[in-house]
């Protein structure tokens, strides 16, 4: 029997210690150090230098962006995804490269998202402090719906979406389809 009450006591503060990862942005989860080098971001997209941030932004900044850049691909970055349908921001970054593409990668969460930093480009967040909520479905949907004009639903949950000269023109769901599309 005492076996058995240790056994429940023990379980019990196993599944209160547990985070349930995705719900929200993850920010909290992140350490003091990393939370420092988020960086609520205000200025154009285009004028990052500092690759080693990962910078918070906004719809307008987005929309602005796409209005500069005749062809450009949004990636919306979930890092821990280990499906096959999910490629790391830099192979990403070369195939668009070989198509001319700009590329903004967008991330919807910031669990493992520093793993994705690198020297080339920057790594972007949605800030959610703009819209608003902390539920990564609702934030997502918020963000993107304004670029798009369908909700995620509507494009099956797309990952990877195509605008020219600021005007979405379809999705991904797979970056291989990128190739192949000759855009």
């Amino acid at each position: 029997m005492k076996s058995y009450i240790a056994g429940i006591i023990i379980m019990s503060l196993t599944l209160i210690s547990c985070q349930i990862s995705g719900l929200t942005s993850g920010f909290s989860h992140l350490s003091k150090r990393a939370q420092e080098r988020v960086v609520h971001y205000k200025g154009a997209i285009d004028d990052i230098r500092d690759f080693s941030n990962i910078y918070a932004i906004g719809v307008e900044q987005t929309k602005d962006y796409l209005t500069k850049h005749e062809k450009v691909i949004i990636y919306d970055f979930t890092p821990f995804c280990k499906s096959g349908r999910c490629v790391s921001p830099l192979a990403l970054s070369e195939i668009c490269k070989r198509q001319n593409i700009d590329l903004l990668v967008i991330s919807n969460i910031y669990d493992d998202v520093f793993s994705a930093v690198n020297k080339n480009f920057p790594i972007l967040m949605i800030d959610t402090d703009a819209l608003q909520t902390k539920w990564r479905g609702k934030y997502i949907e918020a963000f993107y719906y304004p670029l798009i004009g369908r909700s995620q639903k509507e494009i099956n949950y797309a990952s990877y979406l195509y605008f020219h000269n600021g005007t979405y023109v379809r999705s991904f769901k797979d970056y291989r389809e990128i190739e192949k599309a000759g855009l």
